[in-house]
């Protein structure tokens, strides 16, 4: 993985600075026309090319760079539930999200927006491929065992989904290979960078007709400020 984002940050950086240069010409090109609806039309179609190839290098960078979630302390329970009616809103009619929460505040070491981040990040790449009439359901508790020698708190969002099968489940967070629900296929590459460069874990279990669930766990916060929900 390591290798991975170093051949992410080249790249993006040499793709950037290719785009530049096309974008330059685009400008150009559109004052030398002039008013040729044909020209016109072919150029927004280069136009749209440059900007899906923008997209990708934003995504490379974000893998490449993928920040921890900082220190915190947050409230895992709190952050879940003030974002509730916006991961309610990924949901399209006929599909459903639940939340199975653990009684009582977890205070993990983490900032509020990137924690909150992450849930909605999982929660559309899920969305992608469920079915209507399928479930979408996020649990917390603390995790049976510590990370690092850090209790940790535990974080699943697991679906009823088609699932996967057993070559792409164990690939999953490698760049690129699951890329039909996960837009450049760079999401749960991101996001794996993430999680395991706060001192956390992530794995995930899947297969075929048996949906996927994505296991965390993120180091608790020692005893000290209270922890946010915002």
């Amino acid at each position: 993985m390591d290798a991975a984002s170093q051949m992410a940050r080249v790249l993006a950086h040499e793709i950037a600075n290719y785009l530049g240069s096309i974008r330059t010409m685009l400008y150009l090109l559109v004052e030398e026309l002039g008013p040729d609806p044909k020209a016109k039309e072919d150029l927004e179609v280069v136009v749209r090319t440059v900007d899906g190839a923008t997209k990708l290098v934003g995504a490379l960078r974000a893998f490449a760079h993928a920040p921890p979630l900082g220190t915190g302390p947050a409230d895992l329970n709190a952050v879940l539930r003030e974002a509730e009616p916006e991961l309610q809103a990924l949901m399209p009619a006929g599909k459903k999200l639940d939340l199975d929460l653990a009684t009582g505040p977890l205070a993990v070491l983490a900032d509020v927006p990137p924690l909150r981040q992450l849930v909605l990040d999982l929660v559309a790449g899920a969305n992608h491929t469920l079915p209507v009439g399928g479930r979408i359901g996020i649990e917390t508790g603390r995790a049976s065992e510590p990370v690092g020698g850090v209790p940790a708190a535990s974080l699943v969002v697991r679906d009823d989904g088609p699932g996967l099968d057993p070559e792409t489940a164990a690939r999953i967070f490698e760049p690129f290979v699951f890329d039909i629900a996960y837009d450049t296929g760079l999401r749960l590459s991101t996001i794996y960078a993430t999680v395991t460069r706060s001192g956390g874990t992530i794995t995930a279990e899947s297969a075929p007709g048996a949906g996927t669930a994505i296991r965390m766990t993120l180091p608790l916060a020692p005893a000290g400020p209270q922890a946010v929900a915002r």
